[in-house]
């Protein structure tokens, strides 16, 4: 129901009741040079209860009204206003927050509107704990730790304080089957009194529910007291309800001393510390009993047979360990004793053995190194021995047959080595040639002498 009335040019005073839910008034007729008040006074509130009267007087599209009445659903609102000649002034109920969702809500109201010629007047403030109209009230205080009954008056506000030190406490309020509104806000004495209201924090107690109602308040870091203002309102339209409060200490932990915090940080860090070193120690320990450690150092394999690619010269060689020819940008590696394999060939053999897959010379450094100096022995007596045969044979020429040649003498060699000497004893070749085989290996070191006897090739040990 909108109820719209205009006036033009009526008095500047009046008194008018109405009965609606919205009302809008133009008021034309003012004499800019004086001050004016305008009062709404409310005779009966609606049937619900749920809604908050409002009065606004809208001056050069500039609102204002009176926002501690109208907070706390004051039965009178006041707006003082001066130096204007026409204002709009607009009557409503807004609903609260909490029953905006419902259905069918009656907002319809008695009020009187009444405007009159008066000057402003500020009150001054009241101190804490007192409050209203020439400060005449005082706020209860409620005690922590107590249980407390109220009865409350019907659509009136209840205001109580308590003082808590610097912990956490809880609000338990028990309301029956009555709807309550409870607004809490925290305080500093040293102010002017500030109530709380239906804009500030309100919590509704439901009337549906008949268990305890659990609130919470925070500790404060700013002080070691701090006080808190309750509000308790009344929705009940007819009828005194009761309400019952009690102020105890949160039944949460405390909080830890510094010392203990520390020294929990502490442990957990050295725990970790601890655990990190154990699974470093174990990842080591696997490593070494999970890895193979080959039989030849994979260094003395890079420094003495690095791998190297085979060319058009090996394409017909085999490889001795995996029987396979060797192709163009293979890589293979060539051992000290002069064999060839293919590189992943001699790694996988290394790994177990430290030797050559064919003639089976140990691969070690130190028998690699006995291997180059045996040669380098061997190196040196050929070159003297070919000297010595190059002064022998200028100094007395040779002779054309084989029998001024007293014997032919080999060498111990570290290789097993096979020798065939095929020699045709006659010189018009009409018989057939005499054959001498033997077989030398580095563990017989004795040398072998070829001689000559009876037109014959022989073996002598001496």
């Amino acid at each position: 129901m909108i109820f719209l009335l205009c006036i033009s040019a009526v008095l500047a005073s009046f008194n008018t009741q109405y009965v609606t839910d919205q009302l809008e008034i133009q008021q034309t007729n003012l004499n800019s040079s004086k001050s004016y008040l305008l009062s709404l006074i409310i005779t009966q509130l609606p049937q619900n209860n749920y809604c908050l009267p409002l009065l606004q007087v809208i001056i050069n599209n500039e609102t204002h009204n009176d926002s501690l009445a109208y907070s706390i659903k004051a039965n009178i609102q006041k707006v003082y206003f001066n130096s204007t000649d026409n204002i709009t002034i607009k009557v409503s109920c807004n609903m609260l927050e909490y029953f905006q969702n419902q259905k069918n809500i009656n907002k319809t109201m008695h009020f009187n509107l009444t405007m009159t010629e008066a000057k402003q007047h500020i009150s001054q403030p009241c101190q804490f704990p007192h409050y209203g109209q020439n400060c005449s009230l005082s706020i209860q205080q409620i005690q922590k730790e107590f249980s407390v009954t109220i009865l409350i008056l019907n659509n009136t506000w209840f205001y109580a304080y308590t003082i808590l030190d610097n912990d956490d406490y809880e609000i338990y309020v028990q309301n029956g089957e009555s709807l309550f509104g409870i607004s809490i806000i925290s305080f500093n004495k040293e102010n002017a009194t500030r109530l709380p209201s239906f804009l500030q924090n309100l919590i509704v107690l439901d009337s549906y529910n008949n268990d305890e109602n659990q609130i919470s308040l925070p500790k404060t870091e700013n002080s070691q007291e701090s006080i808190y203002i309750i509000g308790l309102y009344n929705f009940n339209s007819t009828q005194i309800q009761e309400i019952t409060i009690t102020i105890t200490a949160s039944d949460k932990n405390e909080d830890f001393p510094i010392w203990a915090t520390i020294l929990l940080i502490s442990i957990v860090i050295f725990g970790l510390l601890l655990f990190l070193i154990i699974l470093c120690h174990y990842k080591r320990q696997y490593k070494k009993l999970t890895q193979i450690k080959p039989a030849l150092d994979r260094k003395v394999l890079k420094k003495y047979m690095p791998p190297q690619k085979v060319d058009t010269k090996m394409s017909t060689d085999t490889c001795s360990v995996c029987l396979v020819q060797f192709e163009l940008k293979e890589k293979y590696c060539k051992t000290p004793c002069n064999h060839y394999f293919h590189e992943q060939c001699l790694l996988d053999w290394t790994t177990k053995q430290a030797n050559c897959p064919v003639c089976r010379q140990g691969l070690l450094e130190n028998e690699i190194n006995e291997l180059m100096e045996v040669k380098n022995i061997r190196n040196r007596q050929v070159e003297e021995l070919t000297i010595k045969e190059a002064i022998k044979q200028k100094d007395d020429p040779p002779s054309q047959t084989y029998r001024d040649l007293p014997f032919l003498q080999l060498s111990s060699s570290p290789f097993r080595s096979q020798c065939k000497i095929e020699l045709d004893c006659s010189p018009q070749a009409e018989h057939s040639p005499q054959i001498i085989q033997f077989d030398g290996s580095p563990q017989n070191l004795t040398n072998r002498n070829l001689c000559f006897q009876s037109d014959g090739i022989v073996e002598s040990q001496n």
